[in-house]
């Protein structure tokens, strides 16, 4: 960061805040001068009529719920999102965290493996269903139950597994638990 974009008020804010603020931005004012700045001349109306229909009518409120609630904000996707960020905070970028991948390593060699698509593959495992006969055993009540495991997976294991079967699945999971368990 260059030292030539913030001001002395800056740095004494910083000081007495720590510096925490001071390595997040690049802005040349500490945030309390625009806290109670409105949000309807800094953004495009769209922006701000949105964020107005959430009351949210400051900057300080911005500030307050950026980046996670903000972008929880409905109708506020990550476009708007953007413009948000570039508009009312140059400098910064929030980066949506990237979750650490599954480990397949252990997937190979199972009975599986090469007979469903792997996102079909990697839900039953996380269910305890590593095998052919134990997908044998839970279908079709079982798998109905796994959350992630939809109508297509369930197309996609008949197909393999049970030719000529086809189990229509009720409205919601909590009927189809009901009528499985009264047969």
């Amino acid at each position: 960061m260059s030292t030539n974009l913030i001001s002395a008020a800056h740095v004494i804010f910083c000081k007495a805040k720590g510096l925490r603020w001071l390595q997040m931005t690049t802005s040349p004012s500490p945030p309390s001068a625009h806290a109670d700045k409105s949000l309807q001349g800094l953004l495009p109306p769209d922006l701000w009529k949105l964020l107005a229909r959430h009351d949210i009518t400051t900057l300080a409120q911005v500030e307050a719920l950026y980046p996670a609630k903000l972008l929880k904000i409905h109708y506020l996707g990550p476009v708007r999102f953007r413009q948000i960020e570039a508009l009312l905070f140059p400098g910064r970028r929030y980066e949506v965290p990237v979750l650490a991948p599954i480990e397949t390593e252990d997937l190979d060699g199972t009975s599986l493996e090469g007979l469903v698509s792997r996102r079909v593959l990697i839900t039953l495992r996380r269910h305890g269903i590593k095998t052919v006969q134990q997908l044998v055993a839970a279908y079709p009540r079982r798998l109905v139950e796994i959350t992630g495991f939809g109508i297509k997976a369930l197309r996609e294991v008949e197909a393999t597994f049970f030719d000529g079967q086809r189990f229509e699945p009720m409205k919601s999971r909590k009927t189809i638990s009901n009528t499985i368990k009264q047969r």
